[in-house]
């Protein structure tokens, strides 16, 4: 639970007060690790019927910053974002509009990418890529009611995050399985299994490293029954990842693992420098590695991942492709449920 509370009440309303802190607190643990401080909350009315606005601060490397959480009176949904009234006679459309505006600045461009209805009645989803600087595309979904918007985040019964899920659903629906893994072989596992995975990986990322010792681990428990598919993304802010990328999108699937290993931490400018560092560590490249890193099929890989990848709106990594949706790390404790039957 999120750590070193303050309670401060606003002007007294009609709604439980003990049961919105209750639903209020079950948010803030899903958001905000345990170590997280937070501090001085306040209760009210919103402005907007029918809701309950609390506030909370937490404490980050630039100080203390608003959590702002709207609770459903009465029904186990809330927000967290910015609410805003809205023109009840304005379409659903509109309203997103509207919301999407007061909350961004004028030069953030924006692609809406689906909308729908939640399973809160009366108020529909509204997904977009946002432009952001020095980020690149984020996903922001924005949420409409009658007479309200909202920017943010929604959690439903038993806390779950109904805005993560939806991204997740959409980014996977981009992309067919069978053409996402087609021609390739696994990495991990016979390939044949109910359980499978795909992670788009970068050779120099830290988080695709432990994520990979993660899997491993998996593999030794349930080899038989996990098949899991490597798709290297080399981000531009690793300047070295390229070539390490095509080399490794050349090799053989059952030596990726070893050679990724080998690769950690190293700077190469080029293929002919990650063929001397592996050699220099008595690491033999194939001729055929090589044949197929000189004809350009490595480099033709990695756009065919890139591809997959702009098509998902996959813009860190690790990120995996499982049960049809795009998780953004390894769904360790998804795909051990789905390994123990549980999914």
């Amino acid at each position: 639970m999120a750590a070193g509370l303050t309670f401060l009440a606003g002007p007294a309303g009609a709604y439980d007060e003990l049961e919105v802190e209750e639903r209020a607190l079950r948010v803030m643990d899903a958001l905000l690790p345990s170590e997280i401080e937070t501090r001085q909350k306040t209760m009210e009315e919103a402005e907007v019927s029918g809701w309950v606005h609390v506030v909370y601060e937490a404490q980050s490397d630039r100080g203390w910053i608003p959590v702002e959480l709207f609770v459903r009176e009465g029904a186990d949904y809330t927000f967290m974002g910015k609410m805003y009234s809205l023109d009840p006679s304005r379409d659903a459309d509109a309203k997103a509009e509207a919301a999407m505006d007061k909350r961004l600045p004028e030069q953030f461009e924006r692609e809406l990418l689906q909308s729908r209805d939640t399973p809160l009645e009366g108020v529909r989803e509204y997904l977009y890529e946002v432009e952001v600087p020095q980020r690149g595309p984020q996903p922001v979904t924005a949420y409409v009611g009658e007479d309200f918007g909202v920017v943010g985040q929604l959690f439903g019964p038993d806390n779950a995050n109904l805005t993560e899920a939806a991204e997740q659903k959409w980014a996977g629906s981009q992309v067919d399985w069978e053409e996402l893994v087609k021609g390739l072989e696994p990495v991990f596992g016979p390939g044949d299994t109910e359980v499978k995975f795909a992670m788009f990986t970068d050779p120099d990322c830290p988080a695709c490293q432990r994520a990979k010792g993660r899997i491993e681990a998996l593999v030794e428990e349930h080899g038989d029954d996990l098949t899991g598919y490597l798709l290297w993304l080399p981000l531009d802010m690793h300047q070295h990842a390229k070539p390490k990328a095509e080399v490794l999108a050349c090799t053989a699937p059952e030596r990726q693992s070893a050679l990724f290993d080998a690769l950690e931490g190293t700077q190469p400018n080029s293929t002919e420098d990650v063929y001397t560092i592996l050699e220099n560590q008595e690491v033999t490249v194939p001729k055929p590695v090589r044949e197929c890193v000189a004809s350009g099929q490595g480099e033709e890989r990695l756009e065919r991942y890139k591809g997959f990848a702009d098509r998902m709106q996959v813009h860190s990594v690790p990120s995996v492709y499982f049960d049809g949706r795009l998780f953004k790390g390894f769904p360790e404790q998804k795909v051990r449920e789905a390994l123990a039957g549980d999914s």
